[in-house]
């Protein structure tokens, strides 16, 4: 796909995204905006309410052109520090690239966390066209946790809405994206991710259909959960949208990336338990 990057990708570097399945595209249109004003489509609303009937959805049917499983990077050979965490269950290391089928029955489900509804998408999570880029190369593996066409590639990949309360009583949105990686690319994003954390304030985002905007960074720490983790938040330098706070976490060869916007306007993180569970049940399905 011919396009100007930010990040200086050539198109040689851009191939097919891997295989996914996701009726909402990740990110959700409405937290799209929060990372790029232009974009304000309420239909992640709709996909919210629709966690109300319990159901979990079906399983994806792939990505763009039926998908090959084959991800995109262009590179990034520094490690950073995706180690295990001090404070981390630190036992998932073992834990292998899950395919799509096993990445599906790892997605938290309605009723796994008490209070909280979960849907499974049923369509492409990242479309080829999702993209997000940095002007700032350092910022790029940052962008990467929402971009379609990251430069560390997935092998497999699946997401889902979560959702506590209601729209109207102002509880938060969110959705995991859960991302498995061949060879090491799991600890060496993350390792990438953190060291841009630690270097990147802010940055002029744009996406692919070439809208921009300004967004600043406030990283955070990790939360003790799988063999590594962090956790930050990006928010419009305008103060127009609501923060989104990012929590992703590595488990073995596998991330769970979790974004979560509030409807008060407030940051607010997603649930421990939930990112204790998801840990739990990518283990489990390893085992499958």
């Amino acid at each position: 796909m011919g396009r100007t990057s930010l990040r200086r990708r050539s198109d040689g570097d851009r191939r097919s995204p891997a295989r996914g399945s996701g009726k909402q595209q990740w990110p959700g249109p409405r937290v799209r905006r929060a990372l790029v004003a232009a974009l304000l489509v309420p239909v992640l609303a709709v996909a919210a309410a629709g966690c109300s009937g319990g159901s979990d959805g079906d399983e994806g049917k792939g990505g763009k052109g039926g998908g090959s499983g084959d991800g995109a990077q262009s590179g990034g050979s520094e490690s950073g520090d995706g180690g295990a965490e001090k404070g981390g269950s630190g036992d998932g290391d073992a834990v292998p690239p899950l395919d799509r089928k096993q990445l599906n029955e790892a997605l938290l489900k309605s009723g796994d966390v008490k209070g909280y509804r979960a849907q499974r998408n049923s369509e492409d999570a990242l479309p080829e066209q999702n993209t997000i880029e940095s002007d700032d190369a350092r910022c790029s593996p940052i962008t990467d946790v929402v971009d379609s066409q990251p430069e560390q590639k997935r092998s497999a990949y699946t997401s889902g809405v979560l959702m506590k309360g209601s729209l109207s009583t102002g509880g938060a949105v969110q959705q995991v994206l859960l991302s498995a990686y061949e060879d090491d690319g799991a600890s060496r994003w993350l390792g990438r991710l953190k060291k841009a954390l630690r270097s990147c304030g802010s940055f002029t985002g744009k996406i692919s259909a070439g809208e921009k905007t300004r967004l600043r960074i406030k990283a955070g720490g990790p939360v003790g959960v799988g063999d590594d983790s962090v956790r930050f938040t990006m928010e419009d330098t305008r103060g127009q949208d609501s923060p989104t706070v990012f929590t992703v976490v590595r488990t073995g060869a596998n991330t769970a990336a979790f974004m979560s916007v509030s409807l008060s306007g407030e940051p607010q993180g997603v649930a421990d338990a939930l990112v204790e569970k998801q840990d739990e049940k990518l283990k489990e399905a390893a085992g499958d």
